[in-house]
């Protein structure tokens, strides 16, 4: 059976989620829940996340040039997705679900502290895609909590991201496995 264009993303589906926090001028917080969201580059490290050009967290980056991704694990689902939410500018977004912020190492947007895994980003570069933007952020910062990390690893089963399928169809509880990769 033929998929229908515009559905054809679904092909590529679980995606992590990512909450993409952001600052503006107004010393406002944002944070947007992304699902395309991927590593682009080992050498230098180099992450995408492609959005509307019309939300605010495109112009937040486009303004301080700096996002953090965070990476939430499925304990907060619910509190991450209610972030898509439009809020009012200058409303933190995240202290309107319950969650909580702390000071990044580098970069000025705050990390989430109920993450489990964080990604500091400074803007590399941009480019206008079909009807999405495509952001891309050298990693400046890469952190996860020791009790996802099994032998110095990140262990995905232990972190148990929100994996996204389509709409509002989601996936969690995996069961991560190994095979033999052949180079």
């Amino acid at each position: 059976m033929r998929i229908e264009l515009d559905k054809a993303h679904n092909l590529l589906s679980p995606r992590v989620v990512g909450l993409i926090t952001t600052v503006n001028s107004l010393k406002g917080v944002n944070a947007a829940p992304m699902s395309f969201v991927s590593p682009v580059s080992m050498s230098p490290p180099i992450a995408m996340i492609s959005m509307r050009s019309t939300r605010a967290t495109y112009e937040n980056i486009r303004e301080k040039r700096e996002f953090v991704i965070n990476i939430l694990s499925k304990q907060y689902a619910d509190e991450v997705l209610r972030c898509a939410a439009r809020y009012p500018p200058g409303v933190n977004k995240l202290e309107q679900v319950g969650l909580h912020t702390y000071s990044s190492v580098i970069v000025k947007p705050p990390r989430v502290k109920e993450a489990k895994a964080w990604m500091e980003c400074k803007l590399h570069d941009e480019k206008i895609v079909g009807d999405h933007v495509v952001v891309f952020g050298e990693v400046l910062v890469a952190e996860a909590k020791d009790d996802i990390l099994t032998n110095g690893e990140i262990d995905m089963t232990k972190l148990n991201p929100i994996l996204h399928l389509r709409k509002e169809d989601f996936a969690v509880d995996f069961k991560a496995v190994k095979y033999k990769r052949y180079d």
